[in-house]
């Protein structure tokens, strides 16, 4: 199995990282709430009025053992019953009395309402017992809080079984309305949507299954990148914009450089020197890439073969600009065309395209046949390298028909764009079918050369590049070895352009070989 067994612990540094690079989001979050509650608090709740009188309740009951206290006469006994104080002046036994009271004066009044406005705490760990309440109204909170404490000790006295409840401070009428603290309310919100934020990053971080770095590949699969190449952000309709060309960028340029001399290392040792290039699903730049290595590979001078194998959504007529009429794979492998009279001119010395051709109703059981095995067999003898722009695995089976004919196959990795999930179940279906997987391809628009270092390096590594980008140089004409450069220097092919037999292609080669270097 080529996936590395999943680790039962969630990575917390790696979701830590993911947090802090999205902090923004935590931020705004935090100022959202704090903004919120602050304008709740200081403009749209109304003003509340605290009305409090004190009692003292002597214990002196030695029943209260019963209850699990050691002294009847501790007065910490009292300390700790304020919870049951607070159940008898909450009770209809003392409720009801005082609605009685103040229905006159208030109507409506309930003992829901009284309930809810109340509140009761020991003062300084003593026998003394605060009851406070809280209304919009000073005049009611003092009058709530005052009925409670005339009624309150008496049915206190019979349940508890205190020895006596004294009233010590009556309530007064409160002078001004309570400090809201909208501050110190609005922080506490802050800290809550900060908290949320995180808490949300974390759950996207849990459940994201998008790759977004090659290590990403090294960490969770036992394959190697075989290079990380950036992907330009220009829009364009045309896919020829991303391939390989003059004007490509230096770290592009470099990229596709280091895949061609991983993937030469790669087939020392092969039989066979046939690649296939796909990915899980379509999107990921499969195509892209097989056209640039492909160009590449060219340059350096190897002879290079690009087979569009997608019989079923060819792209590469996209790319290259060829009538998607024209014969191709298809109807060499069902004997109605000769696959040398199939080739077209890619525009680049040493590299030639054979079509797709027209869509067959049975592509993978063409690309298993022995004719497609016989084929590629004597295409292997006239080419270094052969690239099969194959169809994603996890949408059809034709590239695994393939995997006994091939020295293996390249994965492309989207950044941003390919899913574990697909990767993994496309590792699978290679293994099952003895798909040899070379390697995986890492394609994405935010790869910056420097890896993970900080901006100051990313910017050396730029200008690190830009150095040796002799490409746009003033007198770059009168290098000795310009003849070469042109020589290797892919430009587009001409809509349509067609080369003839395999005997012309070797003459018009040999001819350009032969001609003076200005």
């Amino acid at each position: 199995m080529n996936n590395k067994r999943a680790a039962a612990s969630v990575d917390l540094v790696k979701m830590a990282l993911y947090i802090l690079k999205r902090i923004w989001l935590v931020a705004i979050l935090a100022i959202v709430a704090f903004g919120f509650r602050y304008w709740q608090v200081a403009y749209r709740m109304p003003d509340t009025y605290t009305a409090s009188g004190t009692m003292y309740v002597y214990n002196g009951n030695p029943n209260l053992v019963n209850y699990g206290y050691t002294s009847s006469s501790d007065l910490n006994s009292a300390v700790m019953l304020v919870d049951t104080y607070t159940v008898v002046v909450r009770s209809n036994k003392v409720l009801d009395p005082v609605v009685e009271r103040l229905t006159p004066k208030y109507p409506g009044i309930t003992a829901g309402f009284i309930a809810g406005s109340i509140s009761m705490n020991s003062v300084s760990d003593t026998g003394v017992v605060r009851v406070s309440c809280r209304t919009s109204s000073p005049e009611m909170s003092r009058d709530i809080c005052n009925e409670v404490l005339q009624v309150a000790p008496e049915q206190i006295k019979k349940v508890v079984g205190a020895g006596s409840v004294e009233l010590i401070d009556s309530p007064e009428l409160p002078a001004r309305p309570d400090n809201r603290a909208a501050v110190s309310q609005a922080l506490r919100w802050a800290l809550l949507g900060a908290v949320a934020g995180a808490a949300i990053l974390a759950l996207i971080f849990l459940f994201n299954q998008k790759i977004e770095s090659s290590k990403e590949l090294t960490d969770n699969y036992n394959l190697p990148v075989l290079s990380s190449i950036k992907r330009e952000k220009e829009e364009s309709e045309d896919p020829g914009r991303f391939i390989l060309n003059k004007h490509s960028p230096m770290d592009q340029v470099e990229g596709y450089a280091k895949l061609r001399m991983n993937l030469l290392y790669t087939l020392v040792n092969k039989d066979r020197h046939i690649v296939e290039v796909t990915s899980a699903i379509s999107g990921e730049g499969k195509s892209t890439i097989t056209a640039s290595l492909g160009i590449s590979l060219a340059m350096s001078g190897k002879k290079v073969l690009l087979v569009d194998a997608d019989l079923r959504r060819a792209c590469q007529r996209e790319t290259f600009h060829y009538d998607r009429k024209l014969p191709g794979l298809s109807e060499i492998l069902v004997g109605q065309a000769a696959w040398k009279d199939t080739l077209l001119s890619s525009g680049q010395e040493g590299m030639d395209i054979m079509p797709a051709g027209k869509l067959p109703p049975n592509p993978a059981e063409l690309l298993g046949s022995q004719a497609m095995a016989d084929l590629l067999t004597e295409m292997e003898k006239e080419y270094d390298l052969i690239l099969l722009d194959a169809p994603p695995i996890n949408i059809v089976s034709d590239p695994l028909a393939l995997s006994n004919q091939v020295a293996g196959a390249i994965f492309v990795i989207r950044q941003g764009f390919s899913d574990h999930r697909e990767v993994k179940k496309a590792l699978t279906a290679a293994e099952m079918t003895g798909m040899t997987v070379l390697g995986f391809v890492f394609y994405g628009e935010n790869i910056r050369s420097g890896g993970y270092y900080s901006y100051y390096s990313r910017k050396y590594y730029k200008n690190y590049y830009h150095k040796y980008d002799t490409r746009d140089r003033e007198h770059a004409e009168e290098d000795s070895d310009r003849g070469h450069a042109e020589e290797n220097t892919w430009t587009p092919a001409r809509p349509g352009s067609r080369q003839g037999s395999r005997t012309e292609l070797t003459d018009r080669r040999k001819n350009r070989k032969e001609e003076p270097k200005q």
